[in-house]
């Protein structure tokens, strides 16, 4: 067991990134106030479900958001988004896990 000092690796990485590679993706087909949605990719589909629509309270406790059962794919190699069948329950605040054969709530 040698615990020399002298004897450590140093790797240098590179964290800087060309902004100029990025471009603008189309935008999900759902209003600016959609949040609370969960997220997750499967080789080269984004899926996005459920969500909030609708504004927030206010400090009166006006407003109203409703919940989404809502469920889009997005295509990254066609850059279309599509609406799937609605999920069963309403869902925001959630997580998505993807995987192989299948979308997880």
């Amino acid at each position: 067991n040698n615990n020399n000092n002298n004897n450590k690796t140093t790797m240098s990485v590179d964290n800087e990134v060309d902004l100029t590679l990025w471009e603008p993706l189309p935008s999900i087909p759902k209003p600016d106030d959609f949040r609370g949605y969960a997220a997750t990719t499967i080789r080269d589909t984004v899926y996005i479900s459920g969500g909030l629509l609708g504004s927030a309270l206010t400090s009166r406790g006006e407003g109203k958001s409703v919940v989404q059962n809502t469920l889009f794919a997005y295509n990254m190699e066609t850059r279309q988004w599509t609406e799937l069948p609605k999920m069963k329950y309403c869902r925001w605040g959630h997580r998505l896990v993807g995987q192989e054969g299948g979308r997880f709530l």
